[in-house]
């Protein structure tokens, strides 16, 4: 936790500040150096304050996006919390942010009374009149930025900001939530060097048409170098400025405050038709003929791109060399659009901190000197000491005192940043959009894979795959709607609130009757004696040591397992928070799953998982211990081999299945040695394989299941043998005698013998694979492909995504104990055995 302590002898106390851009500068990047030299001024001018990097609760591979509600959750949140634009509505409404409005007028030098009144043009216009505004926040607000900085406060009249601060109360108000450290635009980048090599001129295309055909020229993937890149894992991103160019929006905003997708409009037909065509059209070129200027493959260093969409920033830009990269603005459409996404890094003071005066001050104090105009100068020496100046802005080159450096920088940047900032439209920042890309990435998903589409746009048949794209759009709109943002009418709302009561009743009556079930069963079998049940029922005096070993297991379970399963039952019923401005929602929650198509495909998915597990993965550990078992040498050895896999970490069977299952994988490199053969002998013709098998729907939930039977097979066997090791000689021995075969001992003989063992296991391992898969799916494919739903999306993984994606927490909850319910009678059956079996000593009675 941040901490607050006076040191002795000292005027001022010592304020630990952990945020979420600070740097221990140990990777040596040119910007954590130059970050590194911001932070030490920062201290010298506020010795009191020591900055610390912000680490907690975090979810490999997810990025910011999860961070800070993780470390939220385990209380462990920086003070200044990184902001984006998407997260934006959802940190306001949440209140994780204190407001900036005192701070940012204070700084101004202007006090502006019931300034959360004023409309945005008013109130900025009333900040300018400071005479400390334009040197502190000139360059940091552009006038898109206010729209997403600015927003409703979710306090309403209760505002207690308002009330300290002596403002007139209203229920509709807004404050200024966060802080821009750095303005970002997308910018389309280039090689030079491919440029000259296919004899193209030396600036980005013109528009979107000249892009595709400069890509289709560049392409040649037998050299790795492929026409323009769009990121496969984040489609929607990566195509987003196509999406602005063509005049749509991701989301709107009406007259009354109220967010609705609108991706599926005729502009956005527009867009993600090219978008198709860049997938899936079919040209030639002097490399020969082929399908798609796109790698959809891995990322691969070797791989060369003749053009990709990324920020213009110093970071970005540092990584590569101006004499090969270049950039400019992003190409216009046909009807002479032009737009790119508007966005910035955006800092906030985390709300749970608001009553820490000192800490929340110098957390101000970093976020305004973080991004002021002194850090910038800063920055730009930094660079030019290391040799980077021609990486550097021409203006911030000037007022650092270095303009001999500006005819180093390549030409065009500050032209490029103008036209982008001119043309720049905001990140998506309504409400719940911390996802919206994940809506934008399975329609696009949904249309470069889809058959359909797919024949029409090789058949050039543009009317009907426009058509088929729209009808996929308008699904994907509708998910998002009633997903993202609840758009569902009041008389919807109703029925589905009915049809939870039901259901919630049905699940109280089966837990109640399940438990009466198995206390019942394990009673009866408890007392087996008269003299037991003259003793009594607990019988302390008589096992109280027992009891006494037992109550730190139990401490332990009803701490961990207990307390979360009864504080879920009331998050289930809650719209809940993290900060603890929960509200309860009745049953909502329960009508808003029942009636999710999204969660009845997810548990479909789990059912074939938990199927295809128990037909292939259940069965291979018993196999494989069978035959191990009648290895006559290298027993050891065998069972070294088959145990290995397990000691890999997991990361490292996930790269290297994803690689099996790639475009020129071992997968296809097999089958391809078959296809070399049968064309030799044959003289035929038959094309190879480059399947990339996690992206069919109908192959992907099978490849994701492969890598846990590898890894797991061998651990697994091995409580198998142990357990055939317990089967006596002597029944072997009579089948011998009798003329029994191998398979006949096995299903007489060896089979009956493990049936305990294999029905435990078997009801464990059915409820298991429901409950999980999830690891292996989220790295391998996240879910995807999707047509329209998550090929792969286990229920396990959808409660994760409702959980720390959407931050509905209580709905996720909901969804948990509806599978519960539904995993119960598995429970019963699997207790109910328990409770008929016993257990002997070998050699015991």
């Amino acid at each position: 936790m941040n901490a607050v302590s006076l040191q002795a002898g000292d005027e001022l106390s010592t304020v630990v500040l952990k945020a979420w851009d600070v740097t221990d500068g140990a990777d040596g990047h040119p910007f954590s150096v130059a970050q590194m030299k911001v932070q030490r001024a920062f201290q010298e001018r506020h010795p009191n304050v020591v900055l610390e990097p912000s680490t907690g609760l975090q979810i490999p591979g997810r990025g910011a996006d999860t961070t800070t509600l993780m470390q939220i959750a385990g209380d462990v949140a920086p003070a200044a919390l990184y902001v984006n634009f998407r997260q934006s509505d959802t940190y306001i409404r949440s209140r994780f942010l204190y407001p900036l409005d005192e701070y940012i007028e204070k700084t101004a030098g202007t006090r502006i009374h019931d300034g959360h009144l004023m409309s945005h043009t008013e109130y900025v216009a009333r900040l300018k009149e400071g005479p400390g505004y334009e040197a502190e926040f000139g360059n940091r607000m552009a006038p898109q930025i206010w729209d997403v900085i600015r927003r409703e406060c979710p306090y309403g009249r209760e505002c207690p900001y308002v009330a300290r601060w002596g403002g007139t109360p209203a229920e509709e108000h807004r404050h200024i939530w966060a802080l821009p450290q750095s303005q970002l635009v997308i910018a389309l980048f280039y090689r030079r060097d491919l440029f000259a090599e296919a004899d193209l001129p030396d600036r980005v295309p013109e528009n979107l048409e000249e892009m595709l055909a400069w890509a289709r020229k560049l392409h040649n993937p037998k050299e790795n170098v492929y026409g323009i890149n769009i990121n496969i894992s984040a489609p929607g991103w990566s195509s987003l400025s196509i999406l602005y160019s063509s005049g749509a929006r991701v989301v709107e905003q009406d007259p009354d405050g109220n967010w609705t997708c609108a991706f599926n409009s005729p502009e956005a037909v527009d867009a993600y038709h090219f978008v198709a065509r860049m997938f899936l059209e079919p040209f030639e070129n002097d490399h020969g003929k082929f399908t798609g200027v796109v790698n959809v493959g891995d990322q691969d260093s070797a791989i060369r791109f003749g053009m990709w969409f990324s920020y213009i920033d110093q970071k970005a830009f540092a990584q590569f060399d101006p004499n090969v990269i270049s950039f400019g603005p992003i190409p216009a459409d046909a009807r002479g659009n032009r737009g790119s996404e508007f966005n910035a890094q955006m800092t906030g003071i985390y709300a749970g901190y608001e009553d820490d005066i000192e800490l929340r001050d110098a957390t101000w104090e970093w976020m305004l000197f973080r991004g002021g105009p002194e850090s910038q100068v800063i920055f730009a020496r930094s660079y030019v000491e290391s040799g980077l100046g021609r990486l550097v802005q021409p203006e911030l080159l000037e007022r650092a005192g270095y303009p001999e450096f500006i005819p180093e920088v390549p030409r065009g940047w500050s032209e490029a940043a103008a036209a982008a900032l001119e043309n720049g439209i905001p990140e998506p920042y309504g409400r719940n959009c911390q996802m919206v890309y994940r809506y934008l990435d399975q329609g696009i998903d949904q249309i470069r894979t889809d058959s359909e589409v797919s024949r029409l746009i090789l058949e050039g048949d543009e009317p009907a795959a426009r058509q088929r794209i729209q009808e996929i759009l308008d699904r994907r709109v509708l998910m998002a709607n009633d997903k993202m943002l609840n758009v569902v009418s009041e008389n919807v709302r109703k029925f589905r609130a009915r049809v939870a009561a039901a259901v919630t009743m049905a699940i109280l009556i089966i837990f109640v009757v399940v438990f009466r079930i198995v206390f019942r069963a394990f009673s009866e079998n408890v007392l087996r004696s008269e003299a037991d049940k003259a003793r009594g029922e607990w019988q302390f005096g008589r096992y109280k040591t027992a009891y006494l070993i037992l109550i730190p297991a139990l401490a332990s379970i009803a701490l961990w397992s207990y307390w979360p399963l009864m504080r879920g039952t009331t998050m289930a019923f809650q719209n809940y928070n993290v900060r603890g401005f929960s509200t309860w929602v009745g049953l909502d929650n329960f009508g808003a799953v029942l009636f999710s198509s999204e969660f009845w495909h997810s548990m479909l998915v789990s059912v074939y998982y938990t199927l295809m597990f128990m037909t292939f993965g259940f069965v291979a550990p018993i196999i494989l211990a069978l035959l191990l078992a009648e290895v006559p040498r290298g027993k050891i050895l065998f069972r070294t081999i088959f145990y290995l896999p397990a000691m890999l970490a997991g990361v490292v069977v996930i790269f290297l299945f994803k690689g099996f299952y790639s475009e020129y994988g071992l997968i296809n490199q097999i089958l391809n040695m078959g296809v070399n053969a049968i064309n030799g002998l044959f003289g035929t013709e038959i094309a190879h394989f480059t399947q990339r098998w996690l992206e069919v729907p109908g192959t992907a939930l099978l490849c994701c299941m492969l890598p846990t039977i590898w890894a797991g097979m061998g651990p697994g066997c091995l409580i198998y043998l142990a357990a055939l090791k317990g089967i006596p000689d002597d029944l072997y021995e009579a089948a011998d005698l009798d003329g029994a075969n191998t398979f006949k001992k096995v299903w007489h003989i060896t089979i009956p013998s493990l049936r305990a063992l294999i029905a435990i296991n078997f009801i464990g391992a059915a409820i298991g694979c429901m409950q999980s898969g999830s690891s292996f799916i989220l790295a391998m494919t996240g879910g995807g492909p999707y047509s329209p739903y998550g090929a792969t999306e286990v229920i396990g993984l959808h409660i994760f995504w409702e959980a720390f994606m959407y931050l509905r927490f209580g709905i996720a909850t909901a969804m948990a104990w509806i599978l519960g319910a539904m995993l119960i009678g598995f429970t019963v059956l699997q207790l109910k055995r328990l409770s008929r079996m016993e257990f002997r000593a070998a050699g015991g009675l």
